[in-house]
């Protein structure tokens, strides 16, 4: 797919998403136990608000380009319901995640955007922090990359100033540390890296628990955070039990 080349100077922010479709079979939509696949379709979409909110908030300070580049192509309608207003909307091409992220640059970079930031959409609580201190990496002269990484040695978010495309070589999503690969590669052609704090991802029963812990225990975090994830889960906890949501939250209580 192309798109019309213009002048643009600010940072792309562009969300990786994968949407659950409405049908309680979509594979997308079932995380292991002890979620259902409607329960795991209706937090994926409270992920993809939140997230798409922290991005729409600044992009509105003049800081980036708030945009989703998303799977399946059939998808889009169903996005344009999840995410602000003002999104723009780019269908993913490539199968493994390396393809994904190259082609997603590539064609961000084509677009005329002096930098590419690619974000995880499972980090639901990922800091809004994380994404102006790349911002801000990305705005320094000279090529750069910045990255953060998440526990099972996926990013949390990815950004670049220019194509490198030998850096996602053989890297899918089930490599054994996406981050080290990369970060190798980059030093192997001199590439400038800034990193950032690894963070998590909910994408199975233990990021879930976490998840629960992190906005719902009693040190959790502020209630700004993850609203719409915050509210789903709560609502969740509250008819179903903590027990079969989150261990470690019934612990706490």
């Amino acid at each position: 797919m192309s798109f019309p080349v213009t002048p643009i100077y600010r940072c792309a922010l562009a969300l990786i998403a994968k949407v659950p479709g409405s049908a309680v079979g979509d594979p997308k939509a079932q995380p292991s136990p002890p979620l259902t696949p409607a329960e795991a379709m209706a937090l994926k979409h409270c992920f993809l608000r939140d997230m798409s909110a922290s991005i729409g908030q600044i992009a509105d300070s003049g800081r980036a380009e708030a945009m989703a580049v998303f799977a399946p192509v059939r998808a889009e309608s169903a996005l344009r319901q999840l995410v602000p207003k003002g999104f723009k909307l780019f269908p993913q091409r490539g199968n493994a995640l390396g393809e994904v992220l190259a082609n997603a640059t590539d064609d961000l970079l084509d677009r005329g955007f002096p930098s590419v930031c690619l974000i995880n959409a499972d980090c639901v609580t990922l800091p809004r922090s994380f994404f102006n201190v790349a911002i801000d990496s990305l705005s320094r002269p000279g090529d750069r990359m910045v990255v953060g990484g998440v526990a099972k040695a996926g990013y949390s978010l990815i950004g670049f100033k220019e194509r490198h495309h030998s850096l996602f070589d053989r890297v899918t999503s089930n490599s054994s540390d996406v981050v080290l690969h990369t970060t190798t590669r980059a030093a192997g052609i001199g590439l400038k890296v800034e990193m950032l704090p690894p963070w998590y991802e909910v994408n199975d029963e233990r990021g879930l628990d976490r998840l629960c812990v992190d906005l719902l225990g009693p040190e959790g975090r502020d209630k700004h955070v993850a609203p719409f994830t915050r509210q789903y889960l709560a609502k969740l906890v509250e008819s179903e039990g903590a027990g079969r949501v989150s261990p470690s939250l019934t612990r706490q209580a």
